[in-house]
């Protein structure tokens, strides 16, 4: 890996507090689905953050902004506070997270921007066609902090034999697409039993309720993969 400077081209607020970024490379770079760019920020060696797409020369990142009232993340702020033109130094790519060489069905849950290593990786087995289903399930507190639900949606329509989602919150009235449930309660015996291999990114607490709760139902723990974020 080695040094480089990114350029913010493109900013878009998906939700109050949750922006896409884009960053233009200085060159072309290869890279595999879930791993992650560091960014190297003033007074820390550097920060990390998965990798939502990678577009010729355009890496595209999905950042919280987390004020300094909300546990005051300030390399957030920094971020999405960014203007456009604005140039960083970061190393990339690097990460153990990505896919097994399984063909087998895949179950992928996160919460809130736990969603981009795994969004990278249905991307690209999606683009593969080798017939295995995937389903995603997203789980948020409340419906204002959901996003992309209109990107599942063209994805069902474009591979509907092969991937499946569901959103859920946890504080929100229910809707028609919508469950009012904890993450965990879509873990069954019928659930486990169509899938392969299972995909967690999110809180540490989130992933450590999937692990306990997929333990319960028997899933190996060779089966089982995940990323937390801090």
């Amino acid at each position: 890996m080695a040094m480089m400077e990114v350029k913010l081209v493109k900013k878009v607020e998906l939700t109050h507090d949750v922006f896409e970024l884009h960053y233009k490379l200085p060159e072309i770079k290869e890279m595999k689905a879930g791993q992650f760019i560091t960014f190297i920020l003033p007074g820390v060696w550097g920060r990390s953050y998965s990798i939502l797409e990678l577009i010729w020369d355009i890496v595209v990142l999905i950042v919280k902004r987390w004020p300094e009232h909300n546990g005051g993340r300030w390399w957030s702020i920094i971020l999405c506070d960014a203007k456009l033109e604005d140039i960083f130094k970061a190393v990339w790519p690097a990460g153990h997270f990505v896919l097994s060489e399984s063909t087998e069905n895949r179950l992928f849950l996160w919460t809130g921007t736990g969603l981009v290593p795994l969004f990278n990786m249905i991307l690209e087995w999606l683009k593969s066609k080798n017939g295995a289903k995937y389903q995603l399930v997203f789980w948020v507190r409340y419906m204002e902090d959901m996003f992309y639900v209109e990107k599942f949606e063209a994805l069902k329509k474009k591979f509907p034999d092969t991937f499946y989602y569901h959103l859920m919150t946890s504080r929100s009235e229910e809707q028609w697409n919508i469950k009012k449930w904890y993450i965990t309660d879509f873990l069954s015996p019928k659930v486990v039993s169509e899938y392969w291999e299972y995909y967690l990114c999110g809180a540490p607490g989130m992933i450590e309720w999937c692990q306990e709760k997929l333990a319960q139902l028997w899933v190996e723990k060779e089966k089982v993969f995940f990323e937390k974020y801090s």
